[in-house]
Formats: structure tokens, C-alpha cells, sequence
């Protein structure tokens, strides 16, 4: 039985949600944040301290982004999630900008965030959601020119995954930062989301798997 640790609203361990979804493989959620012991245990299976974590069989993976690939490669008769051909490029750069940008405003508003009192912290603030900006600037544009609804031209993929559940995350921040010290935090940086993104999301919303997200 597959089992997979996460966290309900990181868009990290909805990446793997949707990944597993659209390989059409079923899972047992454990949400570490509901589960404190759920979360203890995860960490004991992987040297991570993050979520998600997948265990299939005598398999544990952590990290989205692996679990992506290998599950690519563990079940090939299933569809793909990393397309190949035409659009493959498209996908993986985009996916590639999604990190970016997560990467450097979830760091700079978590890990980071106690040293907002220091002498430097507004050049290293901006220098970081800058880089996140631009990023997202380049995503905004790359998904406003497809010209068709997905980053590949084969379908729903990996990337059209990464983007949208980034996407989402921002989306709700404003309603989550009452309850969740850390998204207050992040929104004190000044990250935008380009409402291109937004817009091209719409477009997925509907999706049966993005609705079961919950």
C-alpha cells in the first residue's frame, strides 16, 4: 500500500497529490500537521525534514520533484508525467522557474525571517523576490504565448502541475495568514503574482483532481 506523508496545503505535497492522480495510483494520505506523529515518522524513513514523503513498497521518497520522475519510471504503462518531444522543453523550464520562485520567497519569509531586524535584510530581502519577480515575469509570459491550455503539446503534464499548484498557493495566502504565522510572514515580502497566472490557471480549475485537492 502507498502511503504518502504531506502537508494539505504545500504546494510541494500537492505536487506529488496530482502526480499520483494523474498516474491513476491510489495512496494513503498522512497529513503532518493534523498526524504530529505522522510527520516523526516520515523523518525517521528519509534523511529530509520536509514533506512530502512517499513510501510504495519497500520504496521511500522524498521530494516532489523525485517522486515525480520515479514514478515515471516505476509505473511507464501509466501516463506520463515528464513528456517527451515536442513541448518537453517548455516543461522543464517551467517547472525549473516554479522552483525558483518558491524556492526564494518560501526561504527568504520561513528560514530566513529572523534576521528581519538585521542591517542587511532589506538589500538580501529584495535581492531575493527579485529573483522570485522575475521568475514568475517569465512564467507569466511563457504560459500568456502557449497558445494552447497545457506546457506541452502532448497534455497535462508535471510542469502544467507545478505551475498550478505554485499558483494556488499564493492565491490563498491572504485567507490563511490569520491562521499560519509563516504565510503572514511571506506576505510581508511583497512578492506579486502575475494575474497571468492566474488566468491560466482558470483553465484547470474544474479538473477533478484539482477540485479533490480540497
Amino acid at each position: 500500500m502507498r502511503t504518502l506523508y504531506h502537508f494539505q496545503n504545500s504546494p510541494f505535497s500537492r505536487r506529488a497529490r496530482l502526480a499520483l492522480a494523474h498516474k491513476g495510483l491510489d495512496c494513503a494520505l498522512r497529513d503532518g500537521r493534523d498526524d504530529p506523529a505522522a510527520l516523526e515518522e516520515a523523518r525517521r524513513l528519509v534523511p529530509f525534514r520536509t514533506l512530502p514523503v512517499l513510501i510504495d513498497g519497500t520504496h521511500a521518497l522524498a521530494d516532489s520533484g523525485a517522486i515525480s520522475h520515479w514514478l515515471d519510471r516505476a509505473y511507464p504503462a501509466a501516463p506520463h508525467l515528464w513528456p517527451d518531444g515536442e513541448g518537453s522543453d517548455e516543461a522543464f523550464g517551467a517547472a525549473a522557474l516554479v522552483d525558483v520562485v518558491l524556492s526564494n520567497v518560501v526561504d527568504t519569509g520561513t528560514r530566513y525571517y529572523a534576521l528581519h531586524e538585521h542591517p542587511a535584510w532589506e538589500k538580501v530581502k529584495t535581492e531575493q523576490v527579485g529573483r522570485a519577480q522575475q521568475a514568475a515575469q517569465s512564467l507569466a509570459e511563457r504560459v500568456s504565448s502557449l497558445g494552447r491550455p497545457t506546457m506541452a503539446a502532448s497534455g497535462w503534464s508535471a510542469a502544467d502541475i507545478w505551475v498550478l499548484t505554485m499558483t494556488i498557493w499564493f492565491e490563498g495566502m491572504p485567507a490563511r495568514a490569520a491562521v499560519s504565522p509563516n504565510i503572514a510572514q511571506i506576505l510581508t515580502l511583497g512578492f506579486v503574482l502575475p494575474p497571468a497566472l492566474s488566468r491560466w490557471v482558470d483553465a484547470h480549475r474544474e479538473r477533478p483532481d484539482v477540485r479533490a485537492l480540497g
